[in-house]
Order: C-alpha cells, then structure tokens, then sequence
C-alpha cells in the first residue's frame, strides 16, 4: 500500500472546519534549540487565524519565545484508531495583540467559543497574580490530512 492510499487530502473547507471544533494543539518555536508546548486557541475563520492567551508566571521560555518574530507552526490532529484520523499543520508568525484594542475583544470572544477549556493547575498562583498576553498566529501556510 503506497503512502498516498493511506492518506487524504483535506480541502481548505475541511481544515477550516476542523481548527474551529479542534480548540487546541500544539505550538512549535524554531531556532537553535526548538521548543513546543501544548495548548488551547481559537480559530478565526474569517481573518485566517489562530488566537491563543499565553499565561505566564515569571521570565519564562514560552514568554520569550511568544514575542519573537521566528515562523511558528501550530499541530492539531485528533486521532481514533489507524483508520479514524486528521491532522492540520498551521504556519506563519505569532503577533501580539494589544490588550486595550478592538482586536482584543475580537479575539477574546474568538477563543472564548472555538478554543478547549483548560486548567491553570501547573502553576502555582492564582489567575489574578498571572501575566496574560493575547496573541495571532497569522497563517501563512496550510496543510490538513485526514484518514481515507
């Protein structure tokens, strides 16, 4: 069986489709030493976007690493058995959004309904005591397969 016969295509409508249900994946930094970390966002089907809220609690990597301007590419798949599964590869650059904007409130509703619920239980403060960034991964690229 050749690569191909095992593998699908998923149309643009598809992956679309997808990344709104999906509500999360993982984000992966390039450079010298990469770095990837799982977590939620929104799809923004109309501007051709992912929202994510980065949640920081001191310097860390991810908080260096989310305000560099170095290409990023957001994973999700959703896998049920060899023969149930589909996976989207989103690509470009993450770009912060400034908290007192429009573009704020557009996009806190955006993860607000496509994004997957997590809890902040790694860290070891409260909410309150968090630092919060929002931020667009604008896609340039995209690629989505899916079992036959």
């Amino acid at each position: 069986m050749s690569a191909d016969s095992r593998r699908a295509e998923m149309t643009e409508e598809q992956m679309s489709q997808f990344l709104a249900r999906q509500g999360h994946g993982v984000l992966s930094f390039g450079g010298d030493r990469p770095y990837s970390l799982p977590l939620s966002f929104g799809y923004d089907s109309a501007d051709g976007r992912c929202i994510f809220q980065f949640v920081f609690d001191g310097q860390s990597t991810k908080r260096a690493r989310s305000t560099d301007a170095a290409p990023v590419s957001l994973v999700a798949y959703d896998w049920h058995s060899p023969d149930d599964w589909r996976s989207v590869v989103a690509a470009g650059r993450l770009r912060p959004i400034d908290d007192d904007s429009p573009e704020a409130i557009a996009a806190a509703d955006v993860f607000a309904e496509h994004a997957s619920a997590i809890g902040l239980s790694v860290f070891s403060k409260s909410f309150d005591d968090l630092d919060t960034q929002w931020s667009a991964l604008d896609i340039e690229e995209l690629s989505g397969y899916c079992s036959p």
